[in-house]
């Protein structure tokens, strides 16, 4: 059922990541996102370019529907898009690619995409910081809130990727 309805869960968790950014501050140290685990998600079966397009697309959504700088969480989405089927390949394995199969944890296991998430999260965490940064901040500033918001991230990750893969090992 969940392969099914992927597009409807991607749009329900753009709506939450929406709602995130708009009522929940928790402080300078600390921002959430749920967008690198949902491109990590898409299906295998998108190409390349395709996923950079729509995560292109979800970024602009969520910059112009939440926050107020355009364009940060995009500018920071697409390298993630960019970057997904080689962290996946090198993390879960070639065959995974080349069947075009989908991921889950107990196919997986929780350690291999533990670490493919932490990856594609700094990747995007890591743009998202120096550009809202951008020479106004100092580096002890940046290296934790980088540090604070992967921790939480991951975690928020672990969750977003046990919704949105598909078990199909019953």
């Amino acid at each position: 059922m969940k392969g099914q309805n992927f597009g409807l869960l991607y749009f329900l968790m753009v709506l939450a990541q929406i709602i995130l950014c708009n009522f929940t501050n928790l402080g300078p140290y600390v921002m959430l996102s749920l967008l690198p685990a949902m491109v990590i998600c898409v299906p295998l079966t998108v190409s390349t370019p395709l996923c950079m397009l729509l995560a292109f697309a979800t970024g602009l959504s969520v910059d112009w529907l939440s926050e107020g700088l355009v364009g940060i969480n995009a500018a920071s989405l697409v390298p993630v898009a960019l970057m997904r089927k080689p962290l996946i390949r090198f993390f879960l394995g070639e065959d995974l690619i080349t069947r075009s199969d989908s991921f889950s944890f107990r196919k997986n296991g929780v350690g291999k995409i533990t670490m493919l998430l932490f990856l594609a999260t700094l990747i995007f965490l890591g743009i998202y910081i120096t550009l809202d940064g951008a020479g106004t901040r100092p580096m002890w500033f940046n290296l934790t809130r980088l540090g604070v918001s992967l921790a939480c991230n991951c975690i928020l990750a672990l969750i977003v990727t046990n919704i949105l893969t598909v078990d199909d090992r019953k």
